[in-house]
C-alpha cells in the first residue's frame, strides 16, 4: 500500500514538473508534445540508421515480416483464448482468483525491481519500434520520426511511419509490419533464455525457488534463488531431503537454516489444509544436470539461477510480446485481425470486426485485473 502511495505523489511531482516545464521552456518547440497524461518526444536521429539497416537487407526482412505474420496470427488466436480462459476461472471460481495468473502492471521499482526492469523494458522498446521501422523502410514506407512517450506512469517508444502510405500500401506489407515488433521481442525472449541456459551452470545443492507472502520464510529474510545448506543440522542435499524433512514438522516449531551461509531464525505456522503440519514458506529445488533443461518444465527453473537483468529481458519481451498480439486495437494483434479480415472480405467489414473484438478483449483485460486485487 505504502509503495502505491508513493507513486502516487511521485506521479503528481513528475507530471506537476511537466507543466512548469512546457511553459518556461517551450517544449514544443524541442520536439515534446504533451496532452493530458501523455508526454511525446519526436526527433529524425535514428532514421537514417533504420533506413540503411532496412534498405540493405529487403529480402530477408520481407521473409522476416512473412513469418511475423503467420506466427503472430496464431499467437493472437492463442493468446485470445488464454485470457478468456482465465476470465472464465476468475469469474466462475473465486476461491482461487488470487492464484490465478491475471494481468499485472508492469512497473520498474514498484511492482518489478527498478534498475533491471527499466533495462528489461528500454531493450523490448528498442526490439520492438525498430523491428518495425526495419520492416517499414526494407518495403520503401516512408518513416517520419523516432520518439519517446510516457502514458500516465507506462514508457514507450515509437517509429513514426507516414500513416498515409501505411494504409494505401498492400495488406500483406501491413501485416508484415504490424507482426514483426512482438514477433522480435518473442525471438530476443529466446535468444535471452539461452544465454541463460548457457552461461549459468547451476551448483548442486537445493536452491529457493519462492517463498509465500507473509510467510516465516519471507519473513526472517530469505530471498528466491538462495542455496539451502541445512536446516536444524540436517544437510539439505537433495529436494528430497528438504521434503522429507517439512512432512514431520509441526506448528511453533523454531528452526535454524542455514542460506548462502547466512543464519535465519523462524518459527513454523499451521498450514491452512492442515492444521497439525508446521509451515515454512519456502518453495524449493535442486539442482539439475544443463541435459534436463532441454525439457521446458524445467525453463523457469534455470532462471531462477539466471543474471536478473537477462532474467528480465527475458519475461518482459516474451510477456509483453505476447500481450501485444491480444486482438484489440491499438495493440498489434488487433491491426492483425483486422489486415487478415480485410484481404478475406472488405475494409468495412474488417474494422467492424476488429471493433468488436476489441470490446471483448478489453472487457477480459479488465476481468484479468481483478487477481492483482485480490
Amino acid at each position: 500500500m505504502i509503495e502505491w502511495v508513493l507513486l502516487a505523489i511521485a506521479l503528481l511531482l513528475f507530471w506537476g514538473f511537466i507543466i512548469l516545464a512546457k511553459r518556461r521552456y517551450h517544449l514544443e518547440k524541442r520536439g515534446f508534445a504533451i496532452s493530458p497524461g501523455i508526454l511525446m518526444w519526436r526527433t529524425k536521429h535514428g532514421l537514417e540508421f533504420i533506413d540503411r539497416v532496412g534498405r540493405s537487407h529487403k529480402r530477408g526482412w520481407r521473409i522476416f515480416g512473412n513469418a511475423a505474420t503467420v506466427v503472430g496470427f496464431g499467437l493472437m488466436v492463442f493468446m485470445f483464448v488464454i485470457i478468456m480462459l482465465n476470465a472464465v476461472i476468475i469469474l466462475t471460481q473465486p476461491k482461487i482468483v488470487s492464484a490465478a495468473a491475471g494481468v499485472r502492471l508492469v512497473i520498474p521499482g514498484v511492482t518489478i525491481p527498478l534498475w533491471e526492469g527499466l533495462i528489461a523494458m528500454f531493450s523490448l522498446l528498442l526490439v520492438h519500434e525498430f523491428s518495425h521501422g526495419f520492416l517499414l523502410r526494407a518495403q520503401g514506407i516512408p518513416t517520419k520520426s523516432v520518439g519517446a512517450m510516457v502514458f500516465i506512469i507506462i514508457p514507450g517508444a515509437f517509429v513514426e511511419p507516414d500513416e498515409k502510405r501505411l494504409k494505401k500500401a498492400p495488406i500483406l506489407q501491413r501485416l508484415r509490419v504490424y507482426g514483426a515488433g512482438s514477433f522480435a521481442n518473442i525471438l530476443f525472449a529466446l535468444l535471452c533464455l539461452a544465454i541463460i541456459l548457457i552461461v549459468v551452470v547451476p551448483r548442486p545443492g537445493v536452491y529457493v525457488l519462492g517463498t509465500g507472502e507473509n510467510s516465516p520464510a519471507e519473513n526472517a529474510g530469505i530471498q528466491p534463488s538462495m542455496r539451502l545448506f541445512s536446516i536444524n543440522g540436517i544437510e539439505m542435499d537433495t529436494w528430497q531431503d528438504f521434503y522429507d524433512f517439512t512432512e514431520d514438522i509441526r506448528p511453533g516449531e523454531n528452526l535454524s537454516i542455514v542460506a548462502d551461509e547466512k543464519l535465519f531464525i523462524l518459527t513454523t505456522i499451521a498450514r491452512e489444509d492442515n492444521e497439525n503440519r508446521g509451515f515454512i514458506g519456502i518453495a524449493s529445488i535442486s539442482a539439475l544436470p544443463r541435459s534436463n533443461f532441454t525439457n521446458p518444465l524445467y525453463i523457469f527453473a534455470a532462471i531462477s539461477y539466471g543474471i536478473m537483468v537477462l532474467t528480465w529481458m527475458f519475461l518482459l519481451n516474451f510477456a509483453i510480446g505476447m500481450f501485444n498480439l491480444l486482438p484489440l486495437v491499438p495493440l498489434d494483434g488487433g491491426y492483425i485481425l483486422q489486415g487478415v479480415v480485410e484481404r478475406a472480405s472488405s475494409e468495412q467489414t474488417a474494422k467492424r470486426l476488429s471493433y468488436i473484438f476489441s470490446f471483448i478483449v478489453l472487457a477480459l483485460i479488465i476481468v484479468n485485473f481483478v487477481p492483482m486485487f485480490a
